[in-house]
């Protein structure tokens, strides 16, 4: 058992908070409205795009063997995806989304692309309200993505998952924030 599923199975884990374990530590982090708000929206185009909620969610664990797990801000997982107690296998995930709760978030834009890349997660959406700028990954290989994207927060996000459904997200609704 791993502390992130220690953490799940015993309720650890305070309402409003997502818990993530990186190097050995515990990290607690308050999620901002910006968060909320940009991934009720992100939910919305995949819904419109008639992928199925049972696919979709958000902080829930995802396992990689070997390396510390994590919990999404959003998860897009394939149809024949294996449910494990409270979690899912990171080989299950089509597309990942996560919003930095603060600037030049090293979680978010080193660490995770590093970690999603190796584990060949086919998409990989950053969408940063102090940037005001998503930046999608493709073509993921053994240290990172061979595709970078940045598109400024206004204009649409397109990606087609493996398993040819298309999601087309606006992101002229994502909220912003100072740094």
């Amino acid at each position: 058992m791993t502390v992130m599923s220690d953490l799940i199975e015993r309720g650890g884990i305070p309402e409003g908070y997502k818990v993530e374990v990186f190097d050995g530590r515990v990290i607690m982090t308050p999620q901002s409205p910006e968060q909320h708000w940009t991934v009720r929206d992100v939910e919305g185009a995949v819904a419109a795009a008639g992928i199925a909620r049972e696919r979709v969610f958000g902080d829930v664990l995802v396992t990689f063997p070997g390396e510390n797990d994590a919990a999404p801000d959003l998860t897009i997982i394939g149809f024949d995806a294996e449910r494990r107690k409270n979690s899912y296998s990171c080989i299950d995930v089509l597309a990942v989304v996560e919003v930095p709760s603060e600037p030049e978030d090293e979680k978010d834009y080193v660490r995770n692309v590093q970690k999603y890349g190796r584990y060949g997660i086919d998409f990989y959406l950053i969408a940063d309200p102090f940037k005001k700028l998503v930046t999608l990954m493709s073509e993921p290989y053994a240290s990172g993505y061979g595709r970078i994207l940045e598109i400024p927060y206004g204009e649409s996000v397109s990606l087609t998952l493996a398993t040819g459904e298309r999601v087309k997200i606006d992101t002229s609704t994502f909220p912003t924030r100072d740094a």
